[in-house]
């Protein structure tokens, strides 16, 4: 043990420190020492007061006996020297991701720092990491785009937001719409299934009358109403002639409306029907002339016969557009729903035309819900409402002509103002560039343009190329995204028939975009669902492929 100076011993070496030679500073390392040995005795004591008998006693180099882990020497600690930008670089060295937000519901972990990953499309909008919440989907099937959203929103979801499944085409939601809502929260469209009214107005046409204390309210929402009923009526024309509907066409279509429900008597309680539409255009009426351009009912009658023709297959109930549309709501929407969800399913796959029809009027109707819940609010009658509303499969109306880009354009019409974040899908950009034209594929490009998140899943690496331009990728996440779409293995152990086929090396990772500044790197997440939603089935879109319950890879 190292004695200490006594006070006559220090107080003779510091008389020395400042005589300055070899004296001074032998005088100086017996002081420093000293101070060293008494820091080292004091820290003992209060080791020995702490620890067992027989435990490691301290030293100056660490603890001492069994249990301890003193050490003879001390390594000099290496020392290096780098520019601000590579240093950066050495004590964060992870070249994709960038940090993820708090912000939102956890949905995953970082595939590059495995800290866990929190999104919501409303949350992030709310906190000003996003210009406007809507949402662009984008990858191969089978991969877990549809997992992917439904995890966000089920978050959001218990935040109290209302998810709208807008046209649920496999179904990949109806489960997750029964589980939170209930049966009664999912409206099945198709052959046998009742009808969907595009006359009816929805909700929004069902809340006006409760406005009529705010007449200037009133009448903007009526407006608002006429508008998304001319429109849906104009689209599901366009979709029977494949071609545009020419603008005075359209207008007769407007004022026909006005006119059944301004002079013929029919309420939002009893809407009409599009033979009721037919009949009042067969029947002609001044206001129906005058937008015609027309004198003559006789060149009246001549000029609205391919307009007339278009409405008879709507009217015929022999038609499978007729046993659809032409009918009063079967099963009416409703804002007690915390998630609503249409069944499109029943239409065969190979009729796209009439699948088409049903998503344009499904998408009506959930945003004229929205619109509902709005002018509620507007006029003090309920608090302000948040929604998430899906549409899945956009291809399937865009690859029908140019002419739906402005259709769906005009029925969404969703921005911030509103209150609702808007998810859009697809499998490719090769879906967005169906128009025949330039100018059109270019507004249709624009739905994934204007949407401030973007979510790349496992693609292929000719989407790397079709992106361009629109969505900017480092050279080690294209790599990424492409290498998550590669199959798995066909050698070595295979599962038996009986037993869940495993998933892609993919499945369940995505590539979170935001903003458009190309040097901002994404974010990295593979999806990890909790036991409860594995065990609710609401992540597996293969049950019918097996008899087993969903395991999480599945889910993934």
């Amino acid at each position: 043990m190292f004695e200490i100076m006594t006070p006559e011993q220090r107080a003779k070496y510091q008389t020395r420190v400042y005589a300055g030679g070899i004296g001074g500073g032998w005088a100086k390392f017996k002081i420093r020492t000293d101070d060293n040995r008494r820091r080292n005795a004091s820290a003992r004591e209060r080791t020995e007061l702490s620890t067992t008998a027989g435990g490691p006693k301290l030293s100056d180099r660490g603890h001492r006996g069994a249990g301890g882990g003193r050490a003879a020497s001390v390594g000099k600690q290496p020392e290096l020297r780098s520019t601000s930008v590579h240093a950066a670089g050495a004590f964060w060295p992870w070249s994709v991701g960038a940090g993820a937000p708090a912000v939102g519901p956890v949905i995953g972990s970082h595939l590059v720092t495995h800290a866990p990953v929190s999104f919501g499309l409303l949350n992030w909008f709310r906190r000003g990491f996003i210009t406007a919440p809507v949402a662009f989907v984008l990858g191969l099937n089978g991969y877990g785009k549809s997992s992917f959203v439904r995890k966000v929103i089920l978050g959001a979801m218990a935040q109290g937001v209302t998810a709208l499944f807008l046209a649920d085409k496999k179904p990949d939601y109806r489960k997750i719409v029964e589980e939170v809502a209930g049966t009664d929260a999912v409206v099945d469209v198709g052959y046998a299934f009742g009808h969907i009214n595009p006359l009816a107005g929805g909700v929004l046409g069902s809340i006006i009358p409760r406005l009529a204390a705010f007449p200037d309210l009133q009448l903007r929402w009526l407006e608002e109403l006429r508008g998304r009923q001319t429109e849906t009526v104009s689209a599901l024309i366009e979709l029977r002639r494949g071609q545009a509907i020419e603008d005075w066409e359209e207008s007769i279509v407007g004022s026909a409306i006005a006119i059944l429900f301004d002079e013929k008597g029919f309420t939002p309680d009893e809407p009409p029907l599009l033979e009721d539409m037919l009949g009042l255009i067969i029947e002609g009426h001044p206001q129906l002339l005058e937008d015609a351009g027309v004198d003559t009912i006789e060149d009246y009658r001549e000029a609205v016969r391919p307009l007339r023709r278009s409405l008879r297959a709507f009217v015929n109930p022999k038609s499978r557009f007729g046993r659809i549309f032409n009918g009063q709501t079967t099963h009416p929407l409703s804002l007690d729903h915390p998630a609503i969800g249409f069944d499109v399913s029943h239409i065969p796959n190979g009729d796209k035309k009439l699948r088409a029809a049903v998503m344009l009027v499904c998408w009506s109707d959930g945003f004229a819900l929205i619109d509902a819940a709005n002018a509620l609010t507007d006029a003090g009658l309920a608090p302000q409402r948040f929604f998430e509303a899906v549409m899945d499969e956009i291809w399937d109306v865009l690859g029908l002509g140019p002419f739906m880009v402005d259709r769906i354009d005009a029925l969404t019409r969703l921005n911030r103002q509103i209150a609702t974040g808007l998810w859009m899908i697809t499998h490719s950009m090769a879906d967005l560039e169906t128009a025949a034209d330039g100018a059109t594929t270019s507004r249709a490009v624009g739905f994934l343009e204007r949407a401030r998140v973007k979510i790349i899943g496992p693609i292929p690496e000719k989407e790397i190329d079709r992106l361009d331009g629109v969505v900017t990728f480092t050279d080690t996440e294209a790599d990424m995204v492409t290498k998550w779409s590669s199959p798995p293995p066909m050698t070595g152990e295979q599962p038996r028939e009986d037993q869940p086929a495993p998933p892609p090396p993919g499945t369940g990772n995505v590539l979170i975009k935001t903003g458009d500044d190309p040097r901002a790197p994404g974010i990295p997440v593979h999806v990890i669902f909790t036991r409860s939603e594995i065990e609710s089935g609401v992540h597996n879109t293969n049950a019918r492929y097996t008899d087993t319950p969903a395991r999480e890879e599945d889910a993934a």
